[in-house]
């Protein structure tokens, strides 16, 4: 019982904020490190510190000073297989199918890539207005 009390009290609160330890220092591939590349940029360029996590049940990166999410393309927190299959994917292989960062095909490196440019975009968007000319604007 003590044991359970005490699982419970450690699994809840990474639990409600959908973040169970990084999943992307769990799964190690093209696609996590593009999650990690873009949710850095993301952090940083919102001034709320370094990326540390992301939420697979909301599909957000998480930050270290957490006041605002950056969604993930929401198919790569989506298993690869229609609900339907999965039962059969689990009696043949044991588990549920990936995700799709997880099965990290080359269809999500490139949606992953873009998102990376995409945040890369605005960063350089951001140095342009804020520092116009040589001139610090902020």
């Amino acid at each position: 019982m003590q044991l359970v009390t005490f699982v419970t009290l450690l699994l809840v609160p990474t639990v409600q904020h959908g973040v169970l330890s990084s999943v992307t220092d769990l799964v190690k591939n093209k696609c996590t490190d593009l999650i990690k590349e873009g949710g850095r940029i993301a952090c940083n360029l919102t001034g709320q510190g370094d990326y540390t996590g992301m939420s697979i049940i909301n599909c957000w990166v998480s930050c270290n000073d957490d006041f605002s999410t950056f969604f993930l393309p929401h198919k790569e927190c989506q298993r690869i297989l229609e609900v339907k299959s999965w039962a059969a994917f689990q009696e043949i292989v044991g588990s549920l199918p990936p995700y799709g960062f997880e099965d990290c095909s080359e269809e999500d490196q490139d949606r992953l890539q873009r998102w990376v440019n995409s945040w890369s975009d605005h960063r350089e968007k951001a140095k342009k207005t804020l520092c116009l000319n040589g001139r610090n604007l902020l």
